[in-house]
């Protein structure tokens, strides 16, 4: 599996937020300066994760972002799926008689892997990412 650079960001970031919690709001610079990425991107991630209720915002001259629930809660299948939407099998052809059988086996294999993949990023949160716990070690750990 792949993850998009967005996912990516959008994970070290809520991590590094949730790092910082205790600060109140930080300001997308900062979050930009610790991705080593420009603004502009930090700020479309922010404001998407804001949208989906993983951050909250404010604005004004104290305003920024916060992490706003619990990093044990929030899993990387909820920044994945809040960054590029859900993880599902998308086989993309018209069948035919002839290969119909072959493409219900493809869809198969593939449901499967995507709930594989779903049940995998479930698993490891932000508090993990953020070294706050040691839970998901194995997982993390994993090759």
């Amino acid at each position: 599996m792949k993850l998009t650079k967005a996912s990516t960001q959008a994970a070290l970031a809520l991590a590094y937020l949730s790092s910082r919690k205790d600060e109140g709001f930080i300001q997308a610079r900062n979050v930009a300066e610790f991705l080593d990425a420009p603004t502009d991107s930090a700020l479309k991630i922010l404001q998407t994760l804001a949208r989906r209720g993983l951050l909250q915002s404010q604005l004004g001259r104290s305003g920024g972002y916060r992490f706003s629930g619990d990093p044990d809660r929030v899993s990387l299948l909820h920044v994945v799926e809040a960054i590029d939407g859900p993880i599902v099998s998308d086989i993309r052809i018209s069948t035919g008689p002839q290969v119909d059988r072959m493409v219900t086996v493809l869809q198969s294999a593939c449901d499967h892997a995507a709930a594989h993949i779903r049940e995998d990023l479930n698993h490891v949160t932000i508090a993990d990412l953020a070294g706050k716990t040691t839970r998901n070690a194995d997982l993390l750990l994993a090759v």
